[in-house]
């Protein structure tokens, strides 16, 4: 074994995290965790011990979700993993303990939010009222939004995939949206490699993406936009996707005041594909089906954290039990 100082072992791991090899939130999330190592003083990778583990998790702040330790220590198990690989450690302090057995037992995840059938459809005739209702840049605004929420809502997309789609990805006569990975041309990485799949587009949302895609490049005479804008959901002067904004224009700024105009509070994009794969449940799609539409790894993951028991849903299905 031959240690070598910790902020050279740091920037040898950081270059294999960069772009196109992982995702950016991977990226950030193991520059997190390497910066808090640094922060307890460790010099040489020698200092990678179980020692320093424990001080690790003394360290995280009180309150912090168990499962959000459990990710970062997962990840410094990663850092630990790599340097006994490259012979800058001889043995990595998860070997004889795994990071379940340094954490003890966690429970189950907190219910995540989900909003009914009922509650969705209300936000989104409210959204189709303010198109009908409004002219200008206003009723622009009002599609772009209507088309975003709708897009979520029934393909119950991530919110990070629907901003980054570009128009191309549409493909509305054979009904699907084609997640693309345009990490390795320096574009945005989708979050996994079984995320890039074709998702269906359902009956409903066509009507709205064909509305939105008519509309996408509209603009007043006397203020030109790019004809060659590659955004599905650009900015106003189609320079780049609608991500951001001053506060009250980003695209979960508008979604919530809709939402609250509807009497539904707090939605968000995150509770809409929650929303999804509850509502799939419903619908009759079984675990694999909701997996694939998901592009889940496993069943399993959509079953924990996505798929949640849905009042009205079983009141409804159950209605007509007898005997």
């Amino acid at each position: 074994m031959k240690a070598i100082p910790f902020d050279q072992f740091r920037a040898e791991l950081l270059r294999l995290y960069g772009p196109p090899h992982r995702a950016p939130a991977t990226r950030r999330q193991m520059k997190q965790v390497l910066n808090l190592v640094a922060a307890l003083g460790v010099k040489t990778t020698a200092d990678l011990t179980q020692t320093l583990v424990a001080r690790f998790i003394e360290g995280r702040p009180p309150g912090q979700s168990p499962r959000t330790l459990q990710s970062l220590l997962v990840c410094l198990r990663g850092v630990c993993n790599q340097a006994t690989v490259n012979g800058y450690l001889r043995v990595s302090p998860f070997a004889s303990r795994s990071v379940a057995r340094w954490l003890g037992h966690i429970g189950p995840p907190t219910e995540r939010k989900h909003y009914s059938r009922a509650e969705i459809r209300q936000v989104l005739t409210l959204m189709g009222q303010d198109v009908e209702s409004t002219a200008g840049w206003a009723q622009w605004k009002a599609r772009r939004l209507q088309a975003l929420t709708a897009t979520v809502a029934y393909t119950g997309l991530r919110r990070s995939e629907t901003l980054f789609l570009h128009a191309a990805d549409i493909h509305l006569e054979a009904r699907f949206i084609a997640l693309t990975d345009r990490g390795r041309s320096g574009g945005k990485r989708l979050k996994t490699e079984g995320s890039e799949q074709p998702v269906p587009i359902p009956d409903a949302l066509l009507p709205i993406l064909a509305d939105w895609l008519s509309h996408r490049l509209d603009a007043p005479v006397d203020f030109p936009v790019p004809l060659d804008c590659p955004w599905l959901f650009p900015t106003l002067n189609r320079r780049s996707n609608w991500t951001g904004g001053p506060p009250g224009t980003k695209p979960l700024d508008r979604l919530r005041d809709v939402a609250k105009r509807a009497g539904v509070e707090g939605m968000n994009f995150l509770s809409l594909r929650h929303s999804w794969a509850t509502h799939a449940e419903y619908h009759g799609y079984g675990p694999a089906l909701i997996q694939r539409v998901l592009r889940h790894t496993t069943e399993q993951t959509a079953a924990k954290w996505y798929r949640h028991a849905d009042l009205p849903n079983l009141v409804e299905r159950c209605a007509g039990f007898d005997f």
